[in-house]
């Protein structure tokens, strides 16, 4: 889950949070999390709880409800793809350093991607992504306490712009789309259970699953925090603007660690920041085709095509169109992370309708449903999610 939440949401979007307006969004943050946390968490509940996926349960609570998560999570999975390769290809042209286009850098990432989900396994994958999270970790903290230690760069009397006006509903709604990932990572949480207990060859307990999500959860929350508070620290009020283009936006992100940490950093920094962006592709890549194709395998059971073999085409498809979407956005990085980030949080409240749905019916055994705690919060955060999702609409088309 860390390796999926922890890269746009939090590199990109939670540091212009704090360039742009210091530690006013932190409490925005904090909520959305909050929110999030029951519909993250019924992902890990359902699979330990019935030995299947959300997306079996969907198709138990009705097909309708399965055909309204593959037609979001296709939306999503093509804007998601292209939002996030384009913003690791940025890391990659400033890694390397070769004179290539950000198509190229994108082409190139996506062909890894394919090929390590083609010819790896789970085990594999969930060691990587783990070794990757805790180079990152160990950077962002040392950057983080440096930083502190110095202070901000604002002079003490500046007073930066509100980050409360109608004017930046848009930003805020971006911010939390992503905050710490979009809902639907739950469905691949179920599906990384599954694939978890096929490697191990045992079945996963509820207290180990509930561990494991745990701290990949708080792990994120936590890092989204000190992104934030470092774009406040480095940038708030310096006079310098994030830039739009990718490969200059990752050239400051890798600024903005050396500046307090020193130059023999430079590499350090730049290959935990491209290996986390890298892991966000890996993972889009791998879990929207994953749970596209055993959605379709479940509404269309004549499908000859077994479910990894379709699992690939989805990700040919996917990625296509995704390099389509990168070639009308090369210098207007922060466009189109807006773009996906916003369209991920207004989908929000039907993946979190669908999860809530399912694991309060009685498909979910008694003893794993959530207590009134849980249900509580759940209902809160559809209020939120809805609430928020009109006032944009209103602003944004009327």
């Amino acid at each position: 889950m860390a390796g999926a939440a922890i890269g746009v949401s939090h590199l990109v979007q939670s540091t212009r949070a704090g360039a742009n307006y210091g530690m006013q969004l932190i409490i925005v943050i904090l909520l959305i999390n909050c929110f999030k946390y029951p519909f993250f968490e019924y992902g890990h509940r359902y699979a330990v709880a019935t030995g299947e996926s959300l997306m079996h349960g969907y198709r138990r609570l009705g097909l309708g409800y399965l055909y309204a998560f593959l037609f979001l999570n296709f939306i999503s999975a093509i804007i998601s793809i292209a939002a996030v390769t384009f913003v690791t290809a940025g890391l990659a042209h400033n890694l390397f350093d070769i004179n290539l286009s950000e198509t190229i850098y994108s082409v190139a990432l996506m062909g890894i991607c394919a090929g390590i989900i083609i010819v790896g396994d789970y085990k594999w994958l969930d060691f990587c992504i783990k070794a990757i999270m805790a180079l990152l970790f160990v950077a962002t903290v040392m950057a983080f306490i440096v930083a502190l230690a110095h202070g901000p760069v604002a002079e003490i009397h500046y007073k930066g712009p509100s980050a409360w006006s109608i004017a930046n509903v848009g930003f805020i709604i971006a911010l939390m789309g992503w905050m710490p990932a979009p809902i639907e990572l739950s469905v691949w949480q179920s599906l990384w259970i599954l694939a978890n207990e096929k490697s191990k060859g045992r079945k996963t307990s509820f207290k180990e699953a509930m561990v494991d999500f745990n701290f990949g959860f708080f792990l994120s929350v936590a890092l989204a925090i000190m992104f934030l508070m470092l774009g406040y620290l480095v940038f708030y009020g310096s006079g310098v603007e994030l830039e739009r283009s990718g490969t200059k936006f990752a050239t400051q992100i890798v600024k903005l660690y050396t500046h307090y940490l020193g130059e023999w950093a430079t590499p350090v920094i730049a290959i935990a920041a491209f290996t986390a962006m890298f892991s966000t592709s890996l993972t889009v890549i791998d879990a929207y085709p994953r749970s596209l194709a055993v959605g379709l395998k479940l509404v269309y059971k004549k499908l000859r095509l077994s479910s990894r073999h379709l699992q690939w085409v989805c990700v040919g498809i996917g990625c296509l169109i995704s390099l389509i979407i990168i070639n009308s956005f090369l210098e207007r990085l922060t466009a189109l992370v807006d773009l996906a980030t916003s369209i991920a949080f207004l989908a929000g409240p039907v993946f979190a309708f669908l999860n809530y749905r399912l694991i309060t019916s009685p498909f979910t055994p008694e003893e794993f449903r959530p207590g009134r705690g849980m249900r509580i919060i759940s209902i809160l955060g559809l209020i939120y999610f809805i609430s928020f999702g009109i006032i944009f609409i209103i602003i944004r088309f009327f």
